[in-house]
């Protein structure tokens, strides 16, 4: 069984400053398990790492792709799989630093993404049905046809490509099925799986303040930019958290300052979310990031751990 250690935990947290401590104790590669930094051109915003930081370790699915290309938790475990033995065939062990729930537990679980699969017909009896019901009746209908409940409805409801899939899967009577698919007994992998948590109060600032940073940096002129090069606002990249909220800015829809509050406030209830996905992975070790003094002391107790058990 391959090993991985995997980091995971809330937004603004710190995630990528503990992956490079890491990286460099164990001398090995990073792999991103985040749902937009494959994007490229899209660097504030996904709080991906810094030019410098991408030459000095080495990160595997980050900027490979177009913002006009679909990517779905199915493409990044095919993806990740293969780093993860790509790394592991170098006699290292991968650091997956992850904030997308649903990507890191289907890669670590070993979710099948296999299905029977619907033809164009029942795709266009989803798409109809979709058009035909509100989105409260949608999350209703979803919820009583799956028995479940997505921790992200605003991811579900704005990537089309899967919300068809689920509603052609519930036509078809496979949606338990599907939103089950191909959970693995345990873990695939021999998981490292660190959590970091703070207080929320503690989050949130942290949260507000690089919000007010990323603005600061750049954001609105990179999300012009990408308008401008002919990104549809309508493309799944364009839905991340302030990508949607920076374009309305650009168009003269929204104030600066109102675009900026709504991404804090999305952000925050991001992070929640992130929380309530992560208690349905009880291998999680979690580190309480005030209980240590500094980013180095913290690493030397991760480390530690990893190498003790």
């Amino acid at each position: 069984m391959e090993k991985v250690i995997a980091i995971i935990g809330p937004t603004a947290v710190g995630k990528t400053a503990l992956s490079f401590s890491l990286a460099e104790h164990f001398h090995t590669e990073l792999i991103s398990g985040d749902a937009y930094q494959i994007y490229k051109r899209m660097d504030i915003g996904t709080a991906k790492p810094t030019a410098g930081e991408l030459r000095r370790y080495t990160h595997h699915l980050v900027d490979i792709a177009e913002p006009d290309e679909p990517y779905s938790a199915a493409l990044f475990c095919q993806m990740a799989r293969k780093a993860i033995s790509d790394v592991a065939a170098k006699g290292n062990i991968p650091i997956l630093v992850g904030g997308t729930g649903l990507y890191v537990q289907a890669l670590l679980e070993g979710y099948s993404f296999d299905s029977s699969g619907a033809d164009e017909a029942l795709r266009q009896k989803a798409r109809e049905r979709i058009a035909a019901l509100s989105e409260v009746e949608l999350k209703s209908y979803i919820m009583e046809q799956t028995e479940w409940q997505p921790a992200d409805w605003h991811e579900l409801l704005s990537n089309t490509n899967r919300l068809v899939r689920l509603m052609a899967a519930i036509e078809k009577g496979e949606g338990r099925q599907l939103v089950r698919a191909g959970k693995a007994e345990g873990l695939v992998y021999d998981a490292f799986v660190v959590g970091l948590s703070l207080p929320r109060s503690e989050l949130y600032e942290r949260i507000e303040r690089r919000v007010d940073l990323m603005l600061e940096a750049g954001w609105p002129k990179e999300v012009k930019g990408l308008l401008d090069a002919g990104v549809s606002p309508q493309c799944q990249s364009m839905k991340a958290i302030g990508y949607e909220e920076l374009t309305l800015y650009a168009q003269g829809k929204m104030t600066l300052a109102d675009a900026a509050e709504r991404i804090k406030i999305r952000t925050r209830r991001f992070a929640k979310r992130q929380m309530t996905w992560y208690r349905r992975m009880p291998y999680i070790r979690w580190f309480e990031k005030e209980q240590y003094p500094s980013e180095a002391a913290l690493a030397d107790d991760v480390i530690a751990w990893i190498e003790g058990r």
